[in-house]
Parts: C-alpha cells; sequence; structure tokens
C-alpha cells in the first residue's frame, strides 16, 4: 500500500506562509491512518486499511500513528517558532492549554500525560504532533469527542513506542472520549474553549 506525505501538512505550512499564526480547528470528514514522520509502517495495519479503502499518510512531525475519523476534533495550531528557544518547548504549553479548556467545560481529573498526550485519569484523550524549522511550529493534535473508537482499534496495533502511563494495555482499555467521559457541551462550545486558550500560549 502506497503511503502518501499527508496534505494538511502542505495546507498549513502555505497558509502560515500568506497569514502568520492561527489556529485552525476542523473534524475529518472520512477514516484515515497517519504515521508520524519516524513511526515504523507496522504500527498501523496496512492490510486492513487497504481493504476497507482507508487512506494511510505521513505527516511531518513526530508522535505515533493515530486514526482519524469523524468525531475527532483535529487541532491545528501554527506558531512563530522564534519566540522560543528549543521546539520541544512548544508541547508542554500547548497540551497544558487543552487540558485548562477541557477542565474549564467541567472535565475533571484532565491531566497532560506522557510526551504531550492530554488524559483523562489514566485514559488518552488526545495524541499529538509536532513539526518546526526556523519559521514555524507546527501542532497538530487528535481530540477524542466523540469517534469510532471501535475502528481505531481496529486500524492500529499495539504501538512500537508508548508512554509509560499506558502500562501496556490495548487501545480498548486506554482510550475514552469526551463524550464518553460525560461531555454535552456541543462542538461550538468545545472549539470555543480550546481556541481561547490556545491563543494564550
Amino acid at each position: 500500500m502506497q503511503i502518501q506525505p499527508l496534505p494538511y501538512d502542505a495546507i498549513a505550512l502555505e497558509r502560515f506562509k500568506n497569514e502568520g499564526p492561527f489556529i485552525w480547528l476542523w473534524e475529518p470528514e472520512r477514516t484515515e491512518a497517519v504515521l508520524g514522520a519516524g513511526t515504523p509502517e507496522t504500527d498501523v495495519d496496512l492490510a486492513l486499511c487497504a481493504a476497507a479503502g482507508v487512506p494511510v499518510y505521513r505527516r511531518r512531525g513526530g508522535g505515533g500513528a493515530v486514526v482519524l475519523t469523524p468525531g475527532c476534533m483535529i487541532i491545528t495550531a501554527a506558531y512563530d517558532a522564534r519566540r522560543k528557544a528549543f521546539a520541544t518547548q512548544w508541547v508542554g504549553p500547548i497540551a497544558d492549554a487543552i487540558a485548562r479548556a477541557l477542565r474549564g467545560l467541567g472535565l475533571e481529573d484532565v491531566q497532560v500525560r506522557g510526551m504531550g498526550d492530554v488524559a483523562i485519569g489514566d485514559l488518552k484523550v488526545l495524541g499529538s504532533s509536532l513539526y518546526a524549522n526556523r519559521e514555524v511550529a507546527l501542532y497538530q493534535g487528535s481530540l477524542l469527542v466523540d469517534p469510532d473508537l471501535e475502528t481505531i482499534a481496529a486500524l492500529l496495533p499495539h504501538p512500537s513506542r508508548e508512554p509509560d502511563y499506558r502500562r501496556g494495555r490495548g487501545h480498548h482499555a486506554f482510550l475514552t472520549s469526551l463524550v464518553r467521559a460525560g461531555y454535552r457541551g456541543g462542538w461550538h462550545a468545545l472549539a470555543e474553549a480550546l481556541e481561547a486558550e490556545l491563543r494564550r500560549v
């Protein structure tokens, strides 16, 4: 199965070139699998993706493999990279901003775990990726609002690398969604809260 470059990378970098820093919150229209820059292809079930007609992409940023489906909120945020000395200095503050927004919406026990994950307790609701050059720090996160978790679990084998807090758990025992955690505030309120916090990073 041919793996293509993630088209959203080019779209975001071109937008930054034309507009400068921005925050773009959007929902996928179809199911797609995405590998990180250094993630082995075995972290996605390529045969199952091919059989199901699910395209597989590779992004410029790091992080693990993800499956994007309707019901995910994709957080694409581009910042002026010159504001921080090291690219790694972006991930923590952005994850903290997302966690604050979720806590402000009434979700309890939201915390940053691992390398920029956001979790409710020890259940992951957001994974992230960062690509940076001298001009732009491009953050991309996948927030599980109300996606098809069964599809995500089916298309992703156990990852080649995992954060300590995962403790070997499979996707069914490791992932949750905002709706499963009790969020009922709707897409607009969520987007508004996230954008307000992300603009303060």
